[in-house]
């Protein structure tokens, strides 16, 4: 069996690692001049810069298991946060519950009704939270409704919730608007990240160091800077796939990329199909990584997030080396500041040159952060197609799409973080499953017994 793997970002490789693993010949095929994706690293003046994704959690089993089996240490760190409100950073430390009961307290002057509605979302959560887990998405596709978070939210917390903690959380997460994540997605989200009681964790080289082990396993059969025309099928099975430098040929095809770009490579999927990726979005936004020479952050804290109601086009800004003190070991007393904005669906901020968005990036993190230094470097990363969002359906239209692809098309199998429950755990877990299906799918039948 020959595969042709799309993409080279945390889907594409897991699934080109789980081919190697069983034997059967491949070939990854990446549009960009690296390996990567949504999980790729770059090195600047000493530091390792993870360009996209940032940590994991616990409940990452998928994730984990290849850490291990390629020896990534893993490291827990810590989980304060500064979330600004009245005119300062109130701290929430998921060990420290005074210090959070405070600043929830503080997100309403001190309003029983808010904490009450805090509370109630809290326990709504844990009822529900063998169903929220990152390593089934098929558990959580009964509250995949056609609701955004920010409506279940408002139902089942409170309005208040949706400027404080949840709904900041949701911002810091998928860098959009509650109003653009669904129910199921959001719900899930709350849950492994904000009120379940479990640690963060991180490569301890960032999350490059987990990317780079995974494309070492598999860097013989990557080509990169090759980019993908169609993926070409006759009489209802695939045949290999068009490159701009030729014909492909291969007896199945694992399409690891987001649900826009297999849109545009499988044109004459059937409608119903065709109409399940058109409904999945990503936020798309701009991140700068400014290298500084001393703590920019409150009081020890990874991450600050701003509610919406501080009108800032910032989702939030972290610091790197709280996560992953290896980034920068090179260089002692280096901070890395990663920050973020919320999702621009005009592209109005990523149309502006990187010498602007310097400044209007600096500009807005001393709104809050007064003390930022004076960049040692700068740099900008654009994303079309930052975090997956999923929005109200999109979970149930994907997993039904998914069930009935093998009718229309074989040797032909989705993955990416779209067709799970999207985060680095659901990319990774879907390339998987997406070679386990085919070759489930190509395994002689045994006769039966007679």
């Amino acid at each position: 069996m020959n595969v042709v793997v799309i993409g080279a970002g945390a889907a594409g490789l897991s699934a080109a690692y789980a081919l190697r693993k069983r034997g059967v010949d491949f070939l990854a095929l990446e549009a960009a001049d690296h390996a990567g994706g949504r999980i790729a690293a770059e090195a600047v003046d000493g530091c390792q810069i993870d360009t996209g994704a940032q940590v994991f959690t616990e409940a990452y089993g998928a994730a984990l298991e290849l850490c291990d089996e390629l020896g990534v240490p893993v490291r827990t760190f810590s989980r304060r946060a500064g979330i600004w409100s009245r005119g300062g950073f109130r701290i929430v430390d998921q060990r420290n519950p005074w210090s959070t009961l405070r600043t929830l307290l503080g997100f309403q002057l001190l309003s029983p009704k808010a904490l009450w509605q805090f509370v109630r979302l809290a326990l709504r959560l844990r009822r529900h939270a063998a169903d929220l887990g990152f390593a089934d998405p098929s558990r959580a596709l009964r509250f995949d409704a056609d609701a955004s978070i920010a409506d279940w939210i408002r139902t089942h917390g409170g309005p208040e919730m949706i400027e404080g903690l949840p709904g900041a959380s949701i911002r810091t997460l998928t860098l959009a608007e509650p109003e653009e994540v669904g129910a199921a997605y959001g719900m899930a989200l709350l849950w492994g990240f904000v009120f379940e009681p479990v640690s963060l964790l991180t490569p301890e080289g960032g999350m490059g160091q987990f990317t780079q082990a995974l494309v070492d396993a598999v860097a013989d059969r990557i080509r990169v800077s090759t980019s993908v025309e169609r993926i070409v099928i006759r009489d209802g099975a695939v045949v290999g796939v068009q490159t701009g430098n030729g014909f492909v040929a291969a007896d199945a095809v694992i399409c690891a990329t987001t649900a826009t770009e297999a849109r545009r490579l499988l044109p004459d999927l059937p409608s119903d199909i065709d109409r399940a990726l058109a409904s999945v979005t990503y936020s798309s936004i701009c991140r700068m990584v400014f290298g500084v020479d001393r703590p920019v952050l409150p009081d020890r804290c990874y991450f600050a997030a701003l509610p919406r109601r501080e009108g800032s086009f910032l989702a939030d800004y972290s610091d790197a080396v709280v996560k992953s003190p290896q980034v920068a070991s090179a260089l002692p007393g280096r901070r890395l500041i990663h920050a973020e904005s919320i999702s621009d669906g005009t592209g109005s901020l990523s149309a502006l040159p990187d010498k602007e968005l310097r400044q209007r990036f600096l500009a807005e993190i001393r709104r809050y952060s007064p003390d930022m230094p004076e960049p040692q470097f700068a740099r900008v990363y654009r994303w079309n197609e930052a975090v997956c969002l999923m929005p109200g359906g999109a979970m149930k239209a994907i997993d039904k799409a998914r069930r009935s692809l093998p009718a229309h098309v074989r040797g032909l199998a989705l993955a990416g973080d779209y067709t799970h429950i999207p985060s680095v755990n659901g990319a990774v877990a879907s390339g998987i499953a997406a070679v386990e299906d085919l070759l489930e799918k190509s395994a002689p039948q045994a006769p039966p017994t007679p």
